[in-house]
């Protein structure tokens, strides 16, 4: 009778013993991190003031939309993200983005200084406040 008491409490004693265990945390790297990376909130401002106009599933730009979609690009897969934010800081570097031709017609689309730099930090991986 002794020994069926005493399975509880050994039951107890086991519980707790494999609570206390704790899993070693496992350090990610930003690059190796399986989660896409998520756009900051000074990087969507810039996107949704100035470049979702032209680049987004419904837009009549059928030639922007079908470079770069931003209602697509956060349900991309990270690889595709960061090869589309490589191809952002590219296109932003040369100056061919907002394009001259949409400038002539729209100079308010022009990127400041500030919104130019936002993006580009952004697109270069650099990580800045507003995340």
């Amino acid at each position: 009778m002794k020994k069926l008491s005493l399975l509880p409490v050994a039951a107890l004693v086991g519980v707790l013993f494999f609570q206390a265990i704790q899993k070693p945390e496992v350090e990610t790297h930003p690059i190796l991190d399986l989660d896409a990376p998520k756009m900051p909130a000074k990087v969507k401002a810039v996107v949704e003031q100035k470049c979702y106009g032209c680049h987004n599933a419904e837009s009549k730009n059928e030639k922007g939309k079908k470079k770069l979609d931003w209602d697509a690009f956060e349900a991309e897969k990270k690889a595709k993200q960061l090869a589309a934010m490589s191809k952002i800081n590219e296109v932003l570097e040369e100056g061919e983005m907002p394009p001259k031709k949409f400038l002539e017609n729209k100079p308010e689309g022009k990127l400041s200084e500030e919104e130019l730099a936002i993006l580009l930090d952004w697109s270069a991986g650099k990580k800045k406040g507003g995340e």
